[in-house]
Parts: C-alpha cells; structure tokens; sequence
C-alpha cells in the first residue's frame, strides 16, 4: 500500500472517537513504506468536540483537490500512528494541497509543541 504524506485515509480510531474517522497523514513516504505504518492527525466535524478551542484547525474546500464535510476541522491534539490495518481500505479519500499542509503543520507546531 502506498500512502503519501497529506493523503487524507478513513482510520479506524477508538470507540472513545466513533471508530472511523479521516485523517491527513504527517508521515512522508518513505516511513510509511518501509514501517507499514502512517502517522496521521484526525479530521473532525463533530460539533461535540469542537469547544472553539486553538486545538483545532478550521479547514474548507480550497485546502483540499476534493470538497469536505461543512464544519470539518482538523484536531490538532489527536495525533497517533497506525498500523495500515488500522486504514479503511480503499486508499486515499482527499488529498491537502502543499500550501495549506504548510499551514497546519505551523499551527501545529505554534499551538501544540510551542516552536
């Protein structure tokens, strides 16, 4: 299977999450072909969450090749890697383009680890 670095994937999450949910992959690659596995963020409209908090990115359409679900924002403290048979099977759902990939991962490095 071949996952590329801002590939939006179904991953089967914890029941505490819903169980599947999108996620935009952080990993390049490269790891992930050679562990087998992807480091991704989870994607989130659920508005039981959202609490208008800085942990969570807003995203929309023009971010994305694909339109997302209105109200979809990217939670920035739910990060974690997984196995592939953690993945929907199906490959890719979306694909985040370079610039704004650009800006989540400043945010989350502004927000989450202070850099």
């Amino acid at each position: 299977m071949i996952i590329h670095k801002r590939d939006v994937v179904e991953v089967f999450f914890d029941s505490n999450t819903g169980g599947v949910h999108p996620a935009i992959v952080l990993s390049p690659e490269e790891v992930n072909s050679e562990e087998g596995r992807v480091v991704v963020m989870m994607l989130s409209s659920s508005p039981y969450i959202d609490r208008d908090n800085d942990y969570s990115f807003p995203l929309d359409d023009s971010m994305f090749i694909r339109p997302l679900k209105p109200g979809t924002k990217a939670r920035l403290y739910m990060i974690g890697s997984f196995d592939f048979s953690f993945i929907v099977p199906g490959g890719k759902k979306n694909e985040m383009k370079p610039e704004a990939f650009k800006r989540l991962i400043a945010n989350l490095n502004t927000k989450v680890f202070g850099v």
